[in-house]
């Protein structure tokens, strides 16, 4: 029996996924869920995971032979979030690589975006090269599908589109709206998907794959509104900037902008399969369009795109920040516990005792925040330290900063997770929340100043 874990299991391929894989007797699947969820059949393992969470993501890939990441992170993950969409992604598939080396997972397979040669690209399509650059450094063999618009039921993307034609019979396009594009039916990405998880042949590779038609986002548009019976009337106005595009298409159709922004700016490339990723079997990419959306539009979308919604208020901070050249994540950690002091000029200092670490106001008794050093979880690419007490944290479940290296040693990220304040809400994302971010954006320029210092001296 072969046991296959699914990432974004429970998302719109993650279904689709799961349906074709549970008519092969063969294979135990085991899908990630924010959430509780029940089996509903004797090979379907459901398990609870944070993907922020590097031991829970250790814990529920144990055993599993292969690994589907259908995983992209624009919508909150916490009460609040501070931070990008692309640093959350990056941390997650960071996480996803060391669970995987330490269960010595043999493949993974990654759904992607596809990325136009020789642009500047949009963050949403560097968001996924970066993910795909990480699982593709880790000595894991990986196999990357990359892939535009996939037409299917409850896929966000598909749902915007949906919900703009049933709701604006005349619709002032914007010039990116006449964008060539290649969407790809939801059932033809499940084929793709089973092949590469069977044939050796075709893993470690990359793919590009598109639907066989090529067209405008009018055009499709134009196509949709055929078969639900909406005819939009559509006039291009090329002048329209995509900051403006992108507040109206979030606002007509109720999807919130963080979802809605980066989507829309990654809408000026061309989405279209090249002929060195091209995929080798064209009849499995072979469903039209008209069917793909008659398919997908018989079923009412069911999207609240609210995405996860903690029990109760938490706090998640992550900053991207330069690492200075022959350092390490435990380096940075000790820089900025020493930095820290000289930085609120000695009002705030730090006191370490073993590997405990107390921040405090003047006094030493007057304890701001207390953390303590995971031994067992800390490396040198890896430092985590748990939250455990002070006046200004909550009661803690699994609150905790790290710092970790992440693309091949370029970056350091600093995260504060799951973390609980002490101080009501309202006050706390008003003052303590802001100082937070305001102190690690320091952070990070000091880090950049000492990568200067060092480029200074070498020339």
């Amino acid at each position: 029996m072969r046991k296959i874990l699914i990432a974004g299991a429970s998302g719109f391929i993650g279904h689709a996924l799961i349906e074709n894989l549970l008519k092969d007797e063969s294979i135990e699947i085991v899908g990630l869920s924010r959430s509780f969820r029940d089996s509903a059949h004797p090979r379907i393992q459901w398990k609870k995971c944070d993907l922020f969470s590097l031991k829970d993501i250790t814990d529920a890939m144990e055993g599993c032979d292969s690994a589907y990441y259908l995983v992209h992170s624009m919508l909150p993950s916490a009460s609040l979030s501070q931070g990008t969409f692309y640093d959350f992604d990056l941390i997650m598939a960071d996480n996803f690589v060391r669970a995987a080396r330490e269960n010595h997972l043999e493949h993974i397979i990654y759904l992607g975006g596809m990325i136009p040669p020789g642009e500047e690209l949009s963050w949403h399509l560097r968001s996924r090269l970066e993910v795909e650059e990480t699982f593709r450094a880790s000595g894991i063999k990986t196999t990357v599908l990359r892939a535009g618009l996939i037409i299917g039921p409850n896929g966000s993307s598909f749902t915007i589109l949906e919900r703009l034609i049933k709701r604006l019979p005349i619709m002032i396009c914007p010039a990116w709206t006449r964008t060539l594009s290649q969407p790809v039916a939801l059932k033809d990405v499940i084929k793709v998907l089973r092949r590469v998880l069977e044939e050796v042949s075709l893993q470690n590779s990359i793919y590009d794959i598109g639907g066989p038609e090529i067209v405008t986002y009018q055009g499709l548009i134009l196509k949709a509104g055929e078969k639900i019976r909406r005819k939009s009337k559509l006039f291009t106005l090329n002048i329209i900037p995509l900051s403006l595009s992108r507040f109206w298409v979030s606002l007509v159709t109720g999807v919130p902008r963080k979802l809605v922004y980066p989507l829309v700016l990654s809408l000026k490339h061309q989405m279209l399969a090249s002929k060195q990723y091209a995929w080798p079997y064209p009849n499995d990419l072979s469903t039209s369009l008209d069917e793909a959306l008659a398919t997908s539009l018989t079923e009412a979308p069911n999207l609240s795109f609210k995405g996860h919604v903690p029990v109760e208020k938490d706090v998640r901070s992550i900053q991207r920040m330069v690492l200075p050249s022959g350092k390490d994540a435990n380096w940075v950690a000790a820089e900025y516990f020493n930095w820290l002091p000289t930085f609120f000029s000695s009002i705030v200092k730090v006191h370490l005792d073993g590997q405990r670490c107390s921040f405090y106001l003047i006094d030493p008794a007057i304890k701001l925040l207390v953390l303590e050093k995971s031994l067992e979880r800390s490396s040198p690419d890896r430092q985590l330290l748990y939250i455990v007490g002070g006046l200004l944290s909550g009661k803690q479940v699994r609150g905790r900063l790290e710092f970790r290296e992440v693309l091949d040693r370029k970056y350091v990220m600093a995260a504060i997770h799951e973390f609980r304040p002490a101080l009501p809400w309202y006050i706390y994302r008003w003052t303590q929340a802001i100082i937070h971010l305001f102190v690690m954006k320091s952070f990070e320029e000091h880090l950049k100043w000492i990568v200067i210092s060092e480029q200074k001296v070498i020339t």
